[in-house]
């Protein structure tokens, strides 16, 4: 019987499918990111979508999970935040960064969650909870 190319992709992409080739998948996936090459192209690959718009707002939202911000719509406060450029108490415009004190931050009820407003850190440290 001649061997048939198209019954053969037919049988590999029925065998990926199925409950049995995804786990053989999921295996050699993990044995690869075990070894010193695959945690290489692993954390490469998480660096840079670190970098990318997605992978910022993946960390932005993620670590606002983190502090117990309550939402029912991370893109959209996503969004609102990225394009508020003046704090919402004093007016300053705000920027991009780590330590100045006209940060963006995200203000917010640290017993219910609640979002309240988007302040910059010098407004958001005097109001404290």
């Amino acid at each position: 019987m001649p061997y048939d190319k198209e019954k053969k992709k037919k049988y590999d992409k029925k065998y990926e499918q199925s409950k049995k080739g995804k786990e053989v998948r999921k295996k050699a996936k993990e044995k690869y990111r075990q070894t010193e090459k695959g945690k290489e192209v692993e954390q490469k690959y998480k660096q840079e979508y670190k970098e990318t718009e997605a992978g910022k707002k993946t960390m932005r939202i993620r670590n606002w999970k983190q502090m117990k911000v309550n939402c029912d719509d991370w893109d959209a406060l996503y969004e609102y935040y990225v394009n508020c450029w003046e704090c919402e108490n004093c007016g300053v415009e705000l920027v991009e960064g780590h330590t100045a004190l006209n940060k963006r931050c995200l203000d917010h009820c640290h017993i219910t969650g609640k979002f309240r407003n988007v302040l910059c850190h010098y407004c958001n440290l005097l109001r404290g909870e």
